[in-house]
């Protein structure tokens, strides 16, 4: 009977029937409701279809008939924090990685929260805990890496996402995080090369174009650096960033002020509060007025 109703679980939940999934568990449970595994398949059912409080009761209610059972333990640890309640969501991942300790889903998930929580240290055992398992574990190094970038430890930071890149050639996050931890560090040619080369890989990524923008300002590269921002706009036109550096490269370094002007426009019609744009074109404004000359001069020269 079991096989039956997972077999046709599968079939509902492969074609997107949540309702239909969650009428045959709660039918299932009513004449069986020992079935362990049911009630988490319906606790999974309850949260997909956006109904966390009674999701929990259902997780909370396998845990206390088997307290040890790793899949419900996730279910209230997801559950909890999609509900804010972080402390039960951290002990519930705690204690289903105590229970399968190979788990690597439950390391992630956990280490996850916990960098959004800001508890770095305690993250970095997550991602350590998967390596011990499988050292080539691209994922891992890149979310250990990325910690480290956020806690400004840009030597070890480095090692992570290279690490990550070794492991996962394509991960653009990685290449991404390392252009930024390279730049940190003063590092712009090697930043460069990294950016060139996941390009190679990502070319439509506005991203990468965007950084490499950056780059080759900071390389006195005016023009390259205005080629690419102009890449990364073509890709997406929508991130107020991009039009801010291109008006940068245009007012400060090829004096072509009104086309700055107009880029600093664009990035306030997509966010009027920008500050760098908002400073940026008031100073520009400004400079345009200095050099404006005045009525009398004109006239008679």
């Amino acid at each position: 009977m079991a096989a039956k109703w997972q077999k046709t679980l599968d079939d509902l939940l492969y074609n997107g029937d949540l309702d239909g999934a969650y009428n045959l568990l709660d039918g299932f449970i009513r004449d069986n409701p020992d079935d362990i595994k049911a009630r988490v398949a319906f606790g999974r059912v309850q949260y997909e279809l956006g109904d966390p409080d009674n999701a929990r009761n259902t997780f909370e209610t396998v845990i206390k008939r088997n307290p040890n059972n790793s899949d419900a333990l996730k279910g209230r640890a997801e559950v909890c924090e999609l509900l804010g309640d972080y402390e039960v969501a951290i002990r519930s991942y705690q204690m289903a990685t105590q229970s399968m300790p190979k788990d690597v889903e439950a390391w992630k998930s956990m280490g996850i929260l916990l960098t959004k929580l800001k508890q770095f240290s305690k993250a970095d055992k997550c991602w350590n805990a998967i390596l011990r398992l499988n050292s080539k574990d691209a994922e891992a190094w890149y979310n250990k890496g990325y910690a480290k970038m956020l806690i400004q430890k840009y030597d070890d930071a480095e090692t992570c996402l290279k690490k990550a890149i070794q492991y996962k050639s394509d991960m653009k996050e990685a290449h991404n995080d390392l252009v930024m931890v390279l730049r940190k560090k003063g590092d712009n040619k090697a930043a460069l090369k990294v950016c060139e080369h996941a390009l190679k890989k990502h070319k439509n990524d506005d991203t990468l174009h965007r950084n490499k923008g950056n780059i080759l300002y900071a390389l006195d590269e005016p023009e390259k650096a205005l080629e690419a921002f102009e890449a990364a706009l073509d890709l997406n036109p929508h991130v107020v960033d991009t039009w801010v550096n291109k008006g940068t490269v245009l007012w400060k370094e090829m004096e072509q002020r009104d086309e700055a002007l107009a880029a600093f426009d664009k990035a306030l019609e997509i966010n009027p509060n920008f500050m760098a744009a908002v400073d940026s074109r008031i100073s520009l404004e400004a400079e345009i007025k200095a050099n404006r000359p005045g009525f009398f001069k004109r006239i008679f020269g």
